[in-house]
Formats: structure tokens, sequence, C-alpha cells
């Protein structure tokens, strides 16, 4: 006996739709630490980032009943992003559920399709964070746009004020090979490269709190250190979830298989992060049967956008080793 659509919808939403998103979370590192702090964001029809621009003036000191200067200072602006929307499907055709029929058949049936789902998502997610999407397409902004100089990016325009412009952007115009990065004393030693970034983007307190690479410059990071007998250690809460990392200055280095060939980013995650709607964050639509079509097709809906209120905070180098 078939399930119907009712049931059919029940059992996707309840028992199969929260393992996928816990799966796509925990795809990769970048997508597991910035979608598990998602904020939900008011509704409108953009997604308003708070930006501090400047400090406010401290109006000095005073004696006793001196008049006090007590005009305003502007220091905040918004930064406007676009909504973004993304969708997969689940879809079963009449012919498959009529050569699956039975519940546990359509079950096993269901669940693959809700891995592939899945699987699809993660993809998207993944090669989209690490793009250079603008943010005025359909896709939202990504990484590589963030970190980039004389751009506009949530409707401030960097080539008109600096302090919009990325922290750190070296040109590593020499192509560097995989032995060079990992010789002490090279021009490209990695670590050289790391301790430059970490303090040019150590700013008033605030520094990267993450850094993501390739496996390659992962790797050659490894062997750096192995070679002057320095080890970084794991980090507990990421190990747990799988993902292997080391330590610079305390700060854990990752690899991802998304992160472009040659990339490392440096990244301060209290300024860059998901902002969702609170309808549209991996929503389920049940179940429908269209007119022209011999199938059932549900859909998750995700509804939301990738912002940063300080890109002086982030950092990007590119032109390492893309090969061992």
């Amino acid at each position: 006996m078939a399930l119907n659509y009712d049931n059919l919808s029940a059992l996707t939403k309840n028992q199969y739709i929260p393992l996928m998103v816990d799966n796509i979370f925990e795809s990769n590192v970048l997508t597991k630490r910035l979608l598990k702090k998602s904020k939900a964001s008011a509704s409108g029809n953009k997604v308003l980032q708070p930006v501090e621009y400047a400090k406010a003036t401290a109006k000095g000191f005073y004696d006793g009943y001196d008049i006090l200067d007590t005009s305003p200072s502007e220091v905040f602006t918004d930064a406007e992003y676009e909504w973004k929307q993304m969708y997969a499907t689940i879809s079963i055709s009449g012919r498959e559920e009529a050569l699956n029929d039975g519940a546990e058949r359509v079950i096993d049936l269901l669940e693959a399709k809700v891995k592939n789902a899945e699987k699809s998502m993660k993809d998207l997610f993944g090669t989209t964070l690490y793009g250079t999407g603008t943010g005025t397409g359909n896709e939202f902004v990504g990484l590589q746009h963030i970190c980039s100089v004389d751009r506009s990016l949530g409707g401030i325009d960097s080539t008109d004020y600096s302090w919009w412009d990325v922290g750190y952007k070296p040109t590593i115009s020499d192509s560097p090979t995989y032995a060079e990065v990992v010789t002490d004393g090279d021009n490209n030693f990695i670590q050289d490269h790391l301790r430059k970034a970490v303090s040019s983007l150590t700013i008033d307190g605030q520094r990267p709190t993450m850094i993501v690479t390739t496996p390659v410059i992962l790797d050659a990071y490894e062997e750096s250190l192995v070679a002057q007998k320095r080890f970084g250690a794991s980090a507990s809460s990421e190990a747990d979830a799988g993902f292997r990392n080391l330590l610079f200055r305390d700060i854990p280095v990752f690899a991802d298989d998304h992160c472009p060939d040659g990339m490392m980013f440096f990244l301060n995650e209290n300024y860059v992060q998901f902002r969702h709607h609170r309808k549209r964050n991996f929503a389920f639509e049940p179940y429908q049967k269209p007119l022209n079509q011999d199938a059932r097709v549900a859909k998750i809906l995700w509804l939301g956008a990738l912002t940063c209120s300080a890109p002086r905070y982030q950092g990007i180098i590119t032109g390492l080793p893309t090969a061992y």
C-alpha cells in the first residue's frame, strides 16, 4: 500500500529534513561555522547590515560647569544586501512509485531522493561561498568579492570609501612551488605569509577567528611545522565534527575542498555572517502533483544573504601552490 500525500510529507518533514539540514551544515567547515550562526533578519526588501565606519570622537576634558558639546557623531551607516533564494526539490514519479509499491520500498526511495537533494545543496552552498558573486545576480555574494578592493559591496562603493576595502590582499606574482613555501628562508615561506596576514588583520584587539585554505596548502603548512619541529594542536570543537585543523597563533587553520586552488582566506566571523528569513530557513513545502506530470514534488526553500559589516577585518592570499 502506497503512502498518501499527507503521510509522505509528514515523514519527509519530520524524519528526513532535520537530518538533511544537519548534514548540509556539517558538509564543510566554513558552511558549518557560518550557517550554524546564521541570524534571522527582519523582513523587508533588503537585508540591512549596520556598518561602523568611524570611531565616535571623544569631546575632550572639562571643568565644573563648562558647557558640554552634545552634538552627535555620525559613525554608522547600513550596508544593503539583496535577499537570495535557494531551493532543492524532492520528486517521485508515478512510475517510480508504482515500481516501488509498498510503504517500505517508498521510504527507501524517499531516503535516496532526500540524500540527492542534500548533496546538491551542500555543493551549491560550498561553491557559492568561495565564489566571485557580486550579489547582483541570483546568488549571494561570494568571499572572493568580499575580499576585494575597489568594488561595490552591500551598496557601498570602496572606490569612494577606502575603509570598505578588504584588509589584506597581497600580490604573489612569482607562482611559488610547494617546495618553496615549505622551505624556511624562502621569500614565499608559508609561515611568513601567515605571520604578515595575521599581523595586518589584528586591529584594536580584533583578529581572524579562522583561516581556511586548500588541502595542498594546509599540508604545506604542516610540513613546515614538522621541519621546524613545531606542531599545531587540533581544536577539539572542530575535530569532534571531523574537520582536521592546525593552529597558527591559536587561530585554527582548516582545509576545505571547496576553497579555490592557491587561495587562503583569513576570516573574522564576528563581521561576516549569514542572515536568513525566519520563514524560509530550509523550509519544507509539502508534496504536490503538477497538473501536467505524473509525479509528486516537494521543495526545500532557503531565503537569506551572506553579509559582511567590516571587510577590513578579512583577508585573502592568492597565487599559492596548487599542487605538490
